[in-house]
């Protein structure tokens, strides 16, 4: 009677003959598309060096007699190499736009690119050029190896053979899942699992990859190796394009190079945190440590017009901290003056204010 692994070799296999003969029928279909003159929109990203491209995406669902609008003509680009972030809230469209440009789902209007292909007229190709993570994915077969598990997709990419072996252990070490190699996909941990699911998106060496809360279920130290990884390795050394998609701000704060604002399927703004912060009204926030009256101080600055806020931090016996809210930098040299004015003495002080995505992503809410 075979042993159980044994069984497992033979159904893998059958599995990998199978799907390798689908793949030869699928790299037949490829090269006729191949054959044919490139779309309007593929000639334009090549021109533009846009690995992704949105003009107008679209999409809409039928429930319960009602038209329902999941992406509403959301329009970006992503270049060559970048660490691109879309960020929204639940039900804001994330996955929705990720499954339009991964051929998941039709888009209902609007064109799309990536690598420089359609979505709906080369999708052969786009799925060739990415790789795809989703949270909680269900991707491995549990009482096969994480390495049997990786040789089945290595075969449906249609990978040589003689280079899959080497190709399995490049990503099990890079995930630091090497000495999981021979362990059953089942006895991993959460984690581990999910670093498997990233290295098995990388199987076929893709330039593209869609992040689909990558990090979820991971610890702290696992998450920050992970996306240390991405930033330093994925993108950095090997120049792939990333796709981190989260409605977590801290995933991206200090990560992205830009990010995409998402809220009920629309765009609500778009660019590096440096550009969005500039987009930003011209509040600023001020800590001042002063010698002098406080309360005199205080009384002062609030008669300023512009003075939006004055809050007392911290009082020492010679020094009073503050923080001072103006509603336009330019009132400060008016602050300055009336630390004059009530006698006292400017010991030091700094801008203080919250550059972060969160005031970025609050703001644009607010305008909604």
């Amino acid at each position: 009677m075979l042993s159980y692994l044994k069984l497992a070799d033979l159904r893998l296999g059958l599995l990998i003959n199978f799907n390798v003969q689908l793949l030869k029928k699928g790299v037949r279909r490829i090269a006729i598309i191949k054959n044919s003159a490139p779309s309007t929109l593929s000639a334009v990203n090549k021109k533009m060096n846009e690995i992704i491209k949105t003009e107008n995406l679209s999409k809409t669902y039928q429930s319960q007699g009602k038209t329902v609008t999941a992406v509403r003509n959301v329009s970006f680009s992503v270049g060559r190499g970048e660490l691109f972030g879309l960020f929204g809230p639940n039900g804001a469209g994330k996955s929705t736009i990720v499954r339009m440009l991964t051929t998941l789902l039709t888009p209902s209007s609007g064109r799309a690119s990536v690598n420089g292909f359609d979505v709906l007229r080369d999708e052969i190709q786009v799925r060739a050029s990415i790789g795809l993570v989703t949270a909680d994915e269900r991707s491995f077969y549990g009482r096969l190896t994480t390495q049997q598990n990786l040789q089945f997709y290595a075969a449906m990419q249609n990978i040589p053979r003689s280079q899959i072996a080497p190709r399995i252990a490049e990503v099990l070490e890079l995930f630091g899942l090497s000495h999981k190699a021979d362990a059953a996909t089942q006895s991993l941990s959460t984690g581990q699992k999910q670093r498997l699911n990233i290295a098995r998106a990388l199987i076929h060496n893709p330039p593209i990859l869609f992040l689909d809360e990558p990090t979820k279920s991971m610890d702290v130290q696992t998450s920050d190796f992970v996306k240390e990884l991405i930033k330093e390795e994925l993108v950095g050394r090997q120049g792939k394009t990333v796709v981190f998609i989260s409605h977590e701000l801290y995933e991206m704060e200090n990560f992205c190079d830009r990010v995409i604002i998402l809220a009920d399927g629309r765009v609500q703004a778009v660019g590096t945190p440096a550009e969005l912060g500039a987009l930003l009204p011209r509040r600023a926030l001020f800590r001042l440590v002063v010698e002098g009256d406080a309360d005199r101080l205080t009384a002062v600055w609030k008669a300023i017009a512009g003075v939006e806020s004055v809050t007392e931090i911290s009082r020492g016996a010679a020094t009073t901290t503050f923080d001072v809210a103006l509603a336009d930098e330019r009132v400060w040299f008016e602050v300055v003056e009336g630390i004059v004015e009530g006698n006292g003495r400017l010991e030091s002080y700094h801008r203080a204010d919250d550059e972060s995505l969160r005031r970025i992503v609050a703001h644009f809410s607010e305008k909604r």
